[in-house]
Parts: C-alpha cells; structure tokens; sequence
C-alpha cells in the first residue's frame, strides 16, 4: 500500500514536471542525495512504522506523527540556529503531554478488582 501510493504520487507529479522543466538537470550529489533520502527517509521510516503498528497497534503508531513539531523545532535551532521561543517551548510540552497520555493509555488505570 505505501509503495502504491507513492508510486501514485510520482505519476501525479509528472505532468507537472513536464510542464516546468528545471533549468539545469541536477548533479550527480544531488541524485545521490535523493536516492539516499527516498531510502533512509522514507523506505526504512515505513518498515519501522510498519513494525510499530504490528506490536503497538494503529493508535499508539500514530504518536509518532505527533512529535514531527517537536523534532522540527529542534533540528531548527540546531542546525539552523533559529530561535526557539517560550511558546514554542510551551507547545511542545502540550505535545509531549498528550503523546504520553496517548501512549501509556491503559497502564495509568487503576487495576480492577475482580467481584464474585
């Protein structure tokens, strides 16, 4: 399924790409660097997710999806040196919060007592 749909999305792409060609046809780094990113980034993020959604479930998988702000943030200050502020920071401990929540769902219940 996710190598239809992503199949699907380079057809869809196409016409565009035929419609506004680049000026220059990209190096042989940045090919490189496209093949890498299409494998690391997408390939094995795919397998693992995949691997998530066996052992966890669909709904705990999801959290994943949640943290992308949050890494976002980070990778930009580290790398880009971009500011980060008090809401920002503020924000990302919402998301935490409610990824945890999330995330440890039935192990915060009390235990039930069984009757009769």
């Amino acid at each position: 399924m996710a190598a239809g749909s992503q199949f699907a999305a380079g057809i869809l792409v196409l016409p565009l790409a035929a419609a506004f060609p680049p000026a220059n046809l990209p190096g042989q780094t940045a090919i490189a660097a496209l093949v890498a990113f299409a494998l690391l980034c997408s390939a094995v993020a795919y397998l693992i997710y995949y691997k998530l959604m066996s052992e966890l479930g669909p709904t705990k998988a999801l959290t994943v999806t949640f943290l992308i702000p949050v890494f976002g943030m980070l990778w930009g200050s580290l790398l880009l040196g971009e500011r980060i502020s008090l809401a920002m920071v503020g924000g990302a401990a919402l998301v935490l919060a409610g990824t945890a929540l999330v995330a440890l769902k039935g192990r915060l219940a009390p235990p039930r007592v069984r009757r009769g």
